[in-house]
């Protein structure tokens, strides 16, 4: 499959300027990940041999005339994905105009409508996320960006094909009030409108609901306000979106479930300031009720089935042991508080010394509310965490970081006041022998009594730039388990050509974006990504 698909793109791509200038101009990109599982002692035999995610992108540009494909395909998705993946298909193919303040857009496109809570549509190939809207829209700007107005409607995609149970439509309108002073500030106002229309409905989701006494709606209206001001030192931006009555599936005690309409709502206000070396942003947010699904289902939900976002409010942690048990964004009802302290001890001060040094303190506090628990009795604390990370350059040659994240999770969103809590450590360190060799080396400890205990890890990555980098790690868990995860990798890079082999031993868990998680189970063996864009 990578063959042909590299085939194409040769085919299609024209690097000779005289004919560009008279048809145009090709760019795309080629994407491949594929996995062999194995059998092993300690995570058991594989439930599957193969799996393959690939991604062809393909756009022309001539003038003020665009147009562009996507084509997937999985003939056996990676572990882990969405089980909608499945087949190949046509994902994506567009048509787009402009003219002057005019855009006239037909076929696929991504939309986000504030900071996504109300609708967005996005792609994630880490989650295996895509939903896409299949359809048009016309957008309209002023001089100046001082309005800008956008219609739109169309389908979704759903695996890798638009479903056709689902429309959705929807309006967009922003006016800035300062665009016309030229002091380089803005003041926007801005407001959304969305309706979910469902065209149809699973034939146990009608049952359960006609039998609680309703009908699931064939429109789910939304609407979104937000004002957001901004100057060269400080910004602040407050949004409010309500959502319709919809289908909702609501928990009670010992593990019963009840049907019913219900509405949703959401508030979220972030500000963000900078002065000299000091800066920082703070982020307040409460939502109840706010999964959007393309359609319902008795199943399990997965992260396919998805139509807007919910970010999170939470660092997003890369390094190995903070990032073991990350914190999903609970979409029944939560609020909670997120704030960052950055300070940048600049070159030639007492601490700064001779190459300067960076503090950063940041943390969350997120509690459940009542009203979306089973219990009902309080809301209890969900999430909240400590991070401290402080970089240093000690001489042109060597830096460190030295990490802390003290985390306290609840198993059950907050319904219970027991909590997991977790204290990771980190030492990372980076040696540059030369301007193109360096070696980095991250040593890491992972201290709880809940769970499955202690843990530690360990990465070594040598970089010959600008083409080689070798790596090499482990985790493990020595305070119950006693199994190591250990990988190896390599990767090439030529140019706009990136080829990656990993190899090795996976832990399940979360793995995350931005509050948006998907469950990855163990596996054992080598997984090949191969990237080109052009």
């Amino acid at each position: 499959m990578l063959a042909s698909l590299l085939a194409v793109s040769l085919m299609m791509h024209a690097p000779d300027s005289t004919a560009q200038a008279r048809f145009g101009s090709v760019t795309g990109a080629v994407e491949s990940n594929s996995a062999l599982y194995l059998d092993d002692p300690v995570l058991g035999p594989a439930q599957s041999r193969f799996g393959s995610n690939n991604y062809l992108k393909l756009d022309w540009q001539r003038d003020s005339l665009s147009a562009g494909l996507q084509a997937e395909w999985y003939p056996r998705a990676l572990a882990g994905y969405p089980s909608e993946l499945s087949g190949a298909g046509l994902t994506g193919l567009y048509l787009d105009w402009r003219c002057g303040l005019v855009q006239l857009h037909a076929g696929s496109f991504f939309e986000q409508l504030g900071s996504g809570i109300l609708l967005r549509s996005w792609e994630d190939r880490e989650l295996g996320m895509n939903n896409g809207i299949t359809g048009a829209y016309a957008a309209f700007h002023t001089r100046g960006n001082g309005m800008r107005a956008k219609v739109f409607g169309g389908f979704p995609k759903f695996g890798v094909w638009p479903t056709l149970q689902t429309a959705v439509a929807g309006a967009d309108l922003s006016l800035d009030l300062l665009s016309a002073t030229g002091s380089g500030n803005a003041l926007l106002l801005e407001g959304s409108f969305t309706d979910k229309i469902a065209r149809s409905t699973e034939d146990g989701v009608a049952f359960l609901a006609q039998s609680s006494g309703f009908t699931v709606p064939a429109h789910v209206p939304g609407v979104s306000a937000r004002v957001q001001y901004s100057s060269a030192a400080f910004s602040v931006k407050a949004e409010c979106v309500w959502k319709g009555d919809d289908y909702y599936v609501e928990q009670l005690p010992k593990a019963r479930e009840q049907y019913r309409l219900k509405g949703g709502n959401a508030q979220i206000i972030e500000a963000s300031a900078a002065v000299g070396p000091f800066s920082g942003t703070l982020t307040a947010r409460r939502l109840e009720n706010m999964s959007s699904r393309i359609f319902h289902t008795t199943g399990s939900p997965s992260v396919a089935n998805t139509l807007n976002y919910l970010p999170s409010l939470c660092m997003q942690q890369t390094y190995m042991l903070a990032g073991l048990n990350p914190y999903e964004t609970y979409a029944d009802g939560e609020a909670g508080l997120q704030g960052d302290l950055y300070w940048t001890f600049r070159r030639g001060t007492v601490l700064g010394g001779r190459y300067g040094m960076k503090l950063h303190v940041g943390g969350s506090w997120i509690m459940a509310l009542p009203c979306a628990l089973p219990d009902r009795d309080a809301g209890y604390l969900a999430y909240r965490d400590i991070n401290i990370d402080l970089e240093r350059r000690w001489n042109r040659n060597f830096r460190t970081v030295f990490f802390v994240s003290i985390q306290e999770n609840s198993p059950t969103h907050g319904n219970r006041k027991a909590t997991n809590a977790q204290n990771v450590f980190v030492l990372d360190g980076q040696y540059r022998f030369s301007s193109a060799t360096s070696l980095r080396l991250e040593l890491q400890y992972l201290y709880s009594e809940e769970l499955t205990r202690d843990w530690m890890a360990a990465l070594a990555e040598l970089s010959f730039a600008p083409h080689w980098s070798i790596t090499v790690s482990d985790m493990y868990n020595h305070g119950s388990t006693g199994v190591h995860y250990y990988n190896v990798g390599a990767s090439y890079s030529l140019s706009s050509l990136n080829i990656s082999l990993l190899a090795g031993r996976s832990r399940e868990g979360m793995v995350c974006s931005g509050g948006v998680c998907r469950w990855q189970p163990a596996f054992a063996g080598g997984v090949l990504r191969v990237q080109w864009s052009f």
